[in-house]
């Protein structure tokens, strides 16, 4: 499979965006969610993409702790010992898929060097959860774009809280962090945009992940046709192991008769349930594996956007940290998830796919729209306009 982007357009004339965002951890919601703005926003006529290359050292220390098997569970860490090779291979293929699908612009590890670098004409954070405080151990202020010249165009794209915030002044930081941007958007419907729109005088918008963005050929496309199993399949994928979604999975396997496949960062094979274990898939591999499978159990936001967008029978169970981002996102498709294992909800699907096929359509239409409205050459300042020259790929399939 040669799904490496390799066409270089030239970028006369053409305004440069600067895009934040968690880019680089090894995790496959991130990479997925980074490369379908970068797609989206190179999309746009005359503007060309650059991912802003930092790196908040708590999530390199997280992704490196994460690399050694801390577990609970002692045959978690038994098998995570065993899995090491797997590991290896799987942040290669993170790695291979950052070189083939992102354009980068300088590394950056502080503020001072991002105020360095050659000053964008509009500067972009999110998705993904940038503005959530526990993730960056307290609000990061470059997620909020606090390096870039006081006279920037700054936007925000969708970033996720995490949860709804309550606190009178986490809330009053969140406001004056965001009194400098151009357009507000943010990825969930909760109470504190009420108060946010109240200390900034203006509504953040609603807008979907991403993720969304592009069609579903196009990840169909990236996923690849042939599928890394052969045979058909039930996929489980968690952020959190839980013990009542191995169950969901145990069930739906006496019912459908098809064995069951996980991807396991650990690559912990739990009795009886689970049939094979994928250690080592990079984010190509894990749309292959959700594309091709015959139904997903996840308690992951971005498994269960992909189930969505490819069409999938599954079960969602939320991980107990983020679940207000699975609940929202079900809200929004008008989907109530199923709670209980049954032969009929197994093997059909709960939801209508029309119906979630004009959802989505008409919430990609809303992104666009905010993108291009807030993203203007007509509008952009060419006291800013310094990067000609430049190469960009365009991400397309």
């Amino acid at each position: 499979m040669d799904n490496k982007i390799n066409r270089d357009i030239k970028t006369d004339r053409k305004k440069k965006a600067g895009m934040l965002t968690f880019h680089f951890a090894n995790n496959f919601g991130a990479a997925l969610q980074t490369y379908a703005l970068q797609y989206t926003l190179g999309t746009l006529p005359d503007l060309d993409v650059e991912i802003i290359d930092y790196r908040h050292w708590f999530i390199r220390f997280t992704d490196f702790a994460r690399f050694f098997p801390i577990d609970k569970n002692p045959k978690g860490i038994l098998s995570g010992l065993k899995t090491f090779p797997g590991r290896v291979r799987r942040i290669r293929k993170f790695q291979e898929f950052y070189e083939n699908y992102y354009k980068l612009s300088e590394r950056c590890g502080t503020s001072r060097k991002l105020k360095k670098l050659p000053p964008y004409d509009y500067y972009i954070c999110g998705s993904d959860q940038i503005w959530n405080d526990t993730v960056t151990l307290g609000f990061s202020p470059v997620y909020f774009l606090q390096f870039a010249p006081e006279e920037a165009a700054k936007i925000s794209y969708a970033p996720s809280f995490g949860s709804d915030i309550s606190d009178e002044k986490k809330l009053d930081r969140i406001a004056e962090f965001l009194k400098g941007f151009q357009a507000i958007s943010v990825r969930e419907k909760a109470k504190m945009n009420e108060t946010l729109a109240q200390k900034l005088g203006r509504e953040p918008e609603i807008l979907v992940d991403p993720t969304f963005l592009p069609e579903r050929e196009h990840w169909e496309k990236l996923a690849g046709d042939e599928p890394i199993i052969k045979q058909k399949y039930i996929l489980v994928y968690m952020m959190q192991n839980n013990e009542k979604l191995y169950q969901y999975a145990r069930q739906a396997k006496e019912l459908l008769g098809f064995p069951v496949v996980a991807i396991s960062r650990y690559g912990y094979k739990a009795n009886g349930i689970i049939d094979k274990v994928i250690v080592d898939a990079g984010p190509v591999e894990f749309l292959n594996l959700i594309r091709h499978a015959e139904f997903v159990c996840t308690n992951s936001f971005h498994g269960l956007a992909f189930s969505i967008i490819f069409e999938k029978k599954f079960f969602e169970f939320p991980s107990d940290r983020f679940s207000s981002r699975s609940s929202n996102l079900l809200h929004l498709f008008h989907m109530d998830a199923p709670k209980t294992v049954t032969a009929e909800n197994v093997r059909t699907r709960f939801y209508d796919r029309e119906e979630v096929e004009r959802i989505m359509q008409r919430e990609r239409e809303r992104a666009l729209e905010y993108l291009r409205r807030n993203i203007s050459t007509a509008n952009g300042s060419d006291k800013y306009f310094s990067h000609e020259g430049t190469k960009s790929r365009q991400c397309d399939l």
